[in-house]
């Protein structure tokens, strides 16, 4: 996003990615297109062709599949492989099957760079400029860039935040994600029947799990077409055996955070399969049964204490920032609001100091709100109580905060 924006107002930039091609494969992970997302999207899209489905609102079934309770809350539902294959053809006019015809550029717009196969290995600050050193694992060795200004937007896992801030914590927080997709043909017509009335959850005792439609294979809106993406948030302590089996793929390499589809040893996915038939609502079961593909990731956040470092020449966005728990999916909407913000920062239009402010009152109260939705689901009691006080102090302080600074 930052990419995007800069190069519309005319600067350079170059993009350091650490994967090797450009083919994304394998993320089909659903994504929720909030405000900022669509802001940025209207302002900085120029393909103006539609990314997103709507959803009307949030359902809650029941065992036998009967709608309990309708929260009327629309929403706009995509992809991961959508948004980046979009962003990349206004980057730098990469097409694909997403955006077959990338928009042009402008005679306005800056130089762009989308460089593959590059690890950052270490970020100095010498002179008044940001230099980056870099291992090429495509070609072989390294190199180092000197910028006038460095954006780390490099995920929840950041490398960039661990050399700037490593003493920012990533903690689990006792469950873990199963997450899959099924395209609508292979769905049951009673199941895409359900799905199709909004964004579906099923509650039990200290788990749940969740589906919505997102856009199918290359970027397909049109009904039929389209996946069921489901997440069932399960609890599992990082001392047991299960986590340590659930978290080994099928070459006995044991993952950190996220075993990556195709990975997933069958004896343990067709171990969950069976105890999804004997917990879930119909729907669910049936989504769980036909996944072919499954990942699952650990849940956990962190935040940087600050945003800021380097003088202002190196700032941390996105999750690399901040990472939630994926509870009110609202990743995506934290990058596009950063992208905003810097954005009016780069027009004069505010200054990096408020920049920092705004990035890190929604990042904590953003956190905060996750952290209640995910107790509130698997946790519960006391644990939950706290958490929504907490919440609720953060937004109190923060209002006066910001009274505070408009009267003195």
């Amino acid at each position: 996003m930052n990419g995007v924006m800069m190069k519309r107002l005319g600067h350079n930039v170059h993009i350091l990615e650490q994967y090797q091609s450009s083919v994304r494969s394998g993320h089909a992970a659903g994504i929720r297109a909030g405000p900022q997302v669509q802001e940025f999207f209207k302002n900085h899209d120029l393909s103006r062709q539609p990314y997103s489905l709507d959803c009307p609102g949030i359902q809650f079934i029941d065992r036998n599949s009967n709608r309990k309770r309708f929260v009327n809350n629309p929403m706009c539902m995509t992809s991961w492989e959508y948004l980046y294959y979009r962003l990349r053809a206004n980057f730098d006019g990469y097409a694909s099957q997403y955006c077959e015809k990338p928009p042009a550029s402008a005679k306005t717009d800056g130089k762009v760079v989308y460089d593959l196969g590059k690890r950052v290995t270490n970020v100095s600050y010498i002179d008044g400029s940001v230099l980056v050193t870099i291992d090429d694992t495509i070609n072989g060795g390294s190199t180092s860039l000197s910028a006038d200004l460095v954006i780390a937007s490099d995920g929840s896992s950041s490398t960039v935040r661990q050399m700037v801030s490593p003493t920012t914590q990533h903690p689990y927080a006792g469950y873990v994600a199963w997450r899959g997709t099924v395209p609508e043909k292979e769905a049951s017509d009673e199941t895409n029947r359900i799905c199709a009335g909004g964004f579906t959850i099923f509650k039990m005792n200290l788990n749940y799990i969740l589906v919505y439609i997102i856009p199918g294979e290359n970027g397909s809106l049109l009904p039929g077409s389209r996946l069921l993406n489901f997440v069932w948030y399960y609890n599992c302590a990082s001392s047991s055996a299960e986590y340590a089996s659930i978290m080994t793929d099928s070459s006995s390499h044991r993952h950190r955070r996220t075993l990556p589809p195709g990975k997933m040893r069958a004896e343990v996915w067709e171990k969950q399969k069976a105890h999804a038939e004997h917990v879930l609502a119909p729907p669910f079961a049936e989504l769980v049964r036909k996944t072919k593909q499954p990942f699952i990731s650990s849940v956990s956040d962190a935040m940087a204490p600050r945003a800021v470092f380097f003088d202002g020449k190196l700032l941390l966005v996105g999750e690399a920032l901040a990472s939630f728990r994926p509870h009110i999916a609202m990743s995506a909407n934290q990058a596009a609001l950063n992208c905003l913000c810097l954005e009016k920062v780069l027009k004069g239009e505010m200054g990096l100091g408020e920049w920092e402010r705004e990035v890190m009152q929604y990042a904590t109260a953003t956190r905060a709100l996750s952290t209640a939705y995910g107790n509130y689901a698997q946790v519960g009691g006391l644990t939950f109580v706290l958490s929504v006080f907490s919440y609720l102090f953060i937004l109190v302080q923060q209002k006066l905060l910001k009274l505070w600074g408009r009267l003195f």
